[in-house]
């Protein structure tokens, strides 16, 4: 199922969700993270993987985790469909965080709220409520 211009489900889904659900498993995503995917990739115009098992790759669970997953934290965004980890391609992690901030008002209408820092090969994004119109940076744990 094609979510966006650039993105299928199975991008933001893990194998047995998407196995188990097929084109229902979009009920567990929220539409911003679809937004946010589809903004980066067209501000960085080169390709943004979130997982890319369905292509023989081994990134499964950047997207949604289900809750009983042992994958990630009991709470993290991921399990509420409202986080994705992205690997850019030509792109160092620390470098798109600085595009992040130093663009936060684009980021903030594409959905953004929340980063992770000190992700080395990936770069931890999410759509969390927070309260605040700041950027809220969460250290990697």
């Amino acid at each position: 199922m094609k979510l966006s211009r650039d993105f299928h489900l199975h991008e933001f889904v893990p194998p047995e969700v998407y196995n188990a659900y097929g084109d229902r498993a979009v009920w567990f995503l929220d539409p911003r993270i679809i937004t946010l995917a589809q903004f980066l990739r067209e501000r960085f115009r080169t390709p943004v993987v979130i997982n890319n098992w369905f292509s023989g790759g081994n990134y499964r669970y950047s997207g949604y985790r289900d809750p009983l997953s042992e994958v990630g934290a009991m709470f993290s965004q991921h399990k509420f469909g409202r986080a994705i980890d992205i690997k850019v391609q030509g792109i160092e992690p620390e470098n798109i965080r600085e595009d992040i901030r130093l663009h936060w008002p684009d980021y903030r209408e594409a959905g953004l709220t929340t980063i992770e820092e000190g992700t080395q090969t990936w770069v931890h994004l999410d759509c969390r409520h927070t309260g605040i119109k700041e950027l809220f940076v969460v250290p990697f744990t």
